[in-house]
């Protein structure tokens, strides 16, 4: 709105300006000025053509169209009778409306256009934080009467971090009941965790539920080019801030302005940016809580922030947001439902659903639910049901079905005894988690996929898992080489050996379970960067030849295992080939129906769902924790 005042501002005084220039200009061209003497001798040689009389000045035309001006002496009667002898059409114009007018725009208008363009300048240097000179203002955007409407029954999953803000909001609505204690709030509490946990939500719901004014800003508002700009604005907000205290400030992704700062070559002291830390560290401590300003900051890497930044003082309180686990991921489903007033089927169970995300976020299960609704309204239903909801989940986690891509027979056959090498050599670890279907459908980058379910969250991990996720990873791979040799093994195991060759590098040097290195743990970060986690460790050549040794050791033995399983089951894997072959998609009961005939003594069970949490053949590895299901 702002920008459009301005635009249209100069668009008038520029069109003002060609239109004066217009008026003066072209009357100075055009116009011949000659005495009333040579006028009077054209008129008499029948040169004029017309005349107008505009009061005492006179505009005549000749006869080769040159327009000529003069001047009427005063009291000159007989011209009129002279013109109308020689055959001069006369017009006579009047001067009383025009005289004014004239005289206003020739004395007048350069000092109104420079008055004009002297206020719009001053405006533009002391206005808002969009304004063409206000460099040094805040651009953080004040909620006042439309403060955040978010509550905290909108913040689901997070009960524990729900409980540790609540006395946030008291402070924020009744200071003097702390104050008369002795005590003060928190000046600044840290919210860190994943991307997609609700941290800017949780920033929200507290304004929202203390009623208070609320202003927003992102830490990368504070730099520019300009030097010293970061720091004007940190200056600016606090001030603004303390105008309407009791308030709440919330910096998002404050680690573009708050990162650690470091020695010589890594930006020095007269850097941009570390001038806008200082600034702000300056103003964090230039108040108190008792003037009703609390800082709430919201980071996805807190490691990499300055120390200074998070002593007691400064930001006080640090809380994680965690991921939800089944419980939250439940009640985040159901927020979602409300909120968007999507209509479900009789068959939809969010609890099964939620059993069925581990690693899930709030933004995660915001974009399944919303994906499901339009799936739904592109079937031209008038509810979301539970297969909406599934193929939503394939949808995001392995991408688009692409059944129109051109695969030739033999690769479609290379690609089905590769997946049935990885469900079958997951189906005979008990560790493994439970399979759920098999799939020769391309999605995404992938061309096949195998699908397991996790039934549960878990956040521990055993030597035995993690031995169970490399076998199975290397099933593929292994039946390549069973069914077409050495030479018959294609790049579709790429992915399965990255993810494989990562957790056998953690299982030796990160966790410490490696009975020839022992409890020991070195970074696995091999792309050689100097940081880890702010420190650089050296090990010697001989203890690095031990990792690779061990890790080669482990590989080599889990893909003959996994071989072995393939070798030994041989018929039962061209069984359920072709039977894949044939549907393009199995469950996890017909693939047991068919091992069942063959006799194979199956260790891991079937868990029938009706979703899960998938990472397909290209997906990244990822590290063992409450998130990750088994894959392959």
């Amino acid at each position: 709105m702002q920008l459009t005042r301005s635009l249209l501002i100069w668009f008038l005084i520029g069109a003002m300006m060609i239109l004066a220039f217009n008026m003066f200009g072209t009357k100075q061209i055009s116009d011949s000025k000659v005495s009333f003497t040579d006028f009077m001798t054209m008129v008499n040689e029948k040169k004029v053509v017309e005349a107008t009389v505009r009061g005492e000045e006179l505009t005549a035309i000749t006869e080769d169209g040159k327009k000529v001006e003069t001047v009427i002496p005063q009291g000159y009667s007989k011209l009129y009778d002279i013109l109308s002898e020689n055959g001069v059409q006369v017009k006579v114009v009047s001067t009383e409306n025009s005289s004014w007018l004239m005289t206003l725009l020739i004395s007048w208008l350069p000092i109104l256009l420079f008055i004009g363009l002297w206020i719009f300048m001053m405006r533009q240097m002391s206005g808002g934080p969009n304004r063409a000179f206000s460099f040094a203002k805040s651009k953080g955007k004040l909620y006042l009467e439309e403060r955040p409407n978010v509550k905290l029954d909108d913040v689901a999953g997070m009960d524990e971090v729900k409980e540790e803000v609540k006395e946030i909001i008291e402070y924020l609505k009744d200071p003097s009941r702390y104050q008369k204690l002795g005590g003060r709030a928190p000046k600044g509490i840290l919210l860190y965790g994943d991307p997609g946990v609700g941290k800017t939500l949780l920033a929200k719901a507290i304004a929202g539920e203390a009623n208070v004014p609320f202003i927003s800003i992102s830490g990368s508002d504070f730099v520019e080019m300009f030097v010293g700009v970061g720091a004007a604005r940190v200056r600016d907000l606090f001030e603004t801030a303390k105008k309407h205290a009791p308030c709440l400030i919330f910096i998002d992704e404050i680690d573009a302005v708050g990162r650690a700062r470091t020695g010589v070559g890594f930006g020095g002291g007269h850097d941009e940016r570390e001038q806008t830390l200082n600034q702000l560290l300056v103003e964090l401590d230039g108040f108190d809580t008792n003037e009703g300003i609390i800082v709430i900051a919201a980071t996805n890497r807190p490691d990499i922030l300055d120390p200074a930044l998070l002593r007691p003082g400064r930001f006080d309180r640090q809380i994680s947001v965690p991921k939800p686990d089944v419980k939250g991921r439940y009640e985040i489903l159901k927020v979602h439902v409300k909120k968007k007033n999507i209509p479900l089927a009789e068959d939809v169970d969010l609890m099964t659903i939620a059993k069925g995300t581990p690693g899930f976020s709030g933004a995660d299960l915001a974009n399944l639910v919303n994906e499901a609704a339009l799936l739904a309204a592109r079937r031209k239903k008038e509810k979301v049901g539970m297969q909406e909801l599934e193929d939503a989940l394939d949808r995001i986690m392995m991408g688009l079905e692409r059944k129109g891509m051109a695969i030739t027979p033999k690769e479609k056959e290379k690609i089905a005894y590769h997946e049935v090498g990885h469900a079958l050599v997951g189906v005979m670890l008990e560790e493994a988690d439970p399979l759920h279907k098999v799939s020769i459908i391309p999605r995404g980058m992938a061309l096949g996929v195998t699908v397991n379910l996790p039934e549960e969250d878990r956040h521990l991990y055993s030597k035995k898992d993690l031995m169970a996720r490399i076998l199975q990873l290397f099933g593929g791979r292994a039946a390549e080489e069973v069914f077409y040799g050495k030479d018959g093994i294609t790049t579709g195991a790429e992915n399965d050996l990255m993810r494989a060759t990562e957790l056998a590098y953690r299982i030796v040097a990160a966790w410490g379970m490696s009975d020839e290195i022992g409890p020991i743990h070195v970074p696995t970060n091999r792309s050689g960067s100097i940081f880890m986690g702010g420190q650089g460790i050296e090990i010697s050549e001989e203890t690095a030849r031990k990792i690779d040794e061990e890790v080669n050791k482990i590989l080599r033995e889990s893909y003959q295992k996994a071989k072995n399983i393939i070798e030994t089951y041989k018929d039962a894997v061209i069984a359920v080939v072709q039977l894949l072959l044939d549907k393009e998609t199995i469950t996890c009961e017909e693939m047991f129906a068919i091992l069942k005939e063959y006799g194979v003594p199956v260790l891991n069970r079937c868990r029938k769902f009706e979703n899960v949490n998938v990472i397909t053949d290209s997906s990244a590895p990822d590290v063992p924790g409450a998130e990750l299901p088994t894959v392959a």
